[in-house]
């Protein structure tokens, strides 16, 4: 998933390890490192009104406006749901992997809607966090909130408990896309390349599986991005609105633009198209490509001394 895109599988019902959640914490926390300035810049073109620049020319700007510290604004929130997203997708996709096996017409088609089932749960855990990262990433709340527990706060005193789970369904639609076609896509291409001969040892199996997984995980990734950019634009466009005029005389709106994900779908295609839909895929592209392949490099090398 987009929280836990370092998550794969080649079979429809795998055995949960025993060691997963550590390597899943060191998973996420390498992959959060390595792509968070890809994934502000992803969220800045995604609620961005206009024609949005360049990859190197929005990453420019973030940098002009304040250093290598602001590409890692609003990583707390995403590295705080590592853990237990991770649970929560493995325990959902095990179970139903468990539940469908044997019972659909393919293994693709079993690991398809496992898949798709564990986006519910992990969007539970994620959807809050998400909500913090996102205001923390967009431009015009810079000044409004000072840090991820500030924003936490005030979402709560001046929007309501309820506020923190604006854009559940958008992020629900986007999880369970992203995963469904992730886990059945990394596993058809390890099995297209299968495993290394029986005559390559030592090393040569080693780097043959570490180019395989990556390799798989990167494409994997990037293609599942395809199938959910537009609920993950609809999702930052849903999140970035304060829902309601605070007594201090915020920026919110007592009539939101958006307000839920079919209708906002509708609204942006009718308004910017297609191009609309996908805005900030770019970014987003290498983000989840580039994030699938460091996590799952990361994942499995974990696995091996936990």
């Amino acid at each position: 998933s987009e929280a836990a895109s370092s998550s794969s599988s080649s079979s429809p019902a795998p055995a949960p390890r025993k060691s997963a959640v550590l390597p899943g914490m060191i998973a996420g926390l390498m992959e959060t490192l390595a792509v968070q300035p890809l994934d502000m810049v992803k969220t800045r073109f995604q609620i961005r009104e206009g024609a949005n620049p360049s990859l190197l020319r929005g990453l420019l700007e973030v940098y002009r406006e304040g250093g290598v510290f602001r590409f890692y604004r609003g990583m707390l929130p995403e590295m705080v749901s590592t853990a237990p997203a991770r649970t929560a997708m493995y325990s959902g996709y095990t179970w139903t992997a468990h539940a469908v096996q044997g019972k659909l017409a393919s293994p693709q088609l079993e690991t398809f809607v496992a898949g798709l089932a564990s986006g519910v749960p992990e969007s539970v855990i994620v959807t809050p966090l998400q909500l913090v990262k996102v205001r923390l990433q967009a431009k015009e709340h810079l000044g409004r909130y000072k840090n991820a527990f500030h924003c936490l706060r005030t979402i709560i005193f001046e929007e309501g408990p309820r506020a923190l789970f604006t854009g559940f369904s958008a992020t629900v639609c986007r999880n369970c896309a992203w995963n469904s076609v992730y886990f059945v896509t990394q596993g058809e291409l390890k099995r297209l390349l299968g495993e290394p001969k029986a005559e390559t040892g030592g090393w040569g199996a080693h780097a043959f599986n570490l180019v395989r997984t990556s390799g798989c995980a990167f494409l994997a990734g990037a293609f599942a991005t395809c199938f959910n950019a537009p609920f993950d634009v609809a999702k930052s466009r849903i999140q970035q609105q304060v829902s309601s005029q605070d007594a201090l005389g915020g920026v919110g709106s007592a009539e939101p633009k958006y307000t839920g994900t079919l209708q906002a779908l509708q609204l942006i295609w009718r308004e910017e198209g297609l191009r609309g839909m996908y805005k900030g895929f770019v970014p987003k592209f290498w983000r989840m490509g580039l994030g699938g392949a460091v996590g799952m490099l990361a994942f499995e090398t974990a696995q091996k001394f936990c």
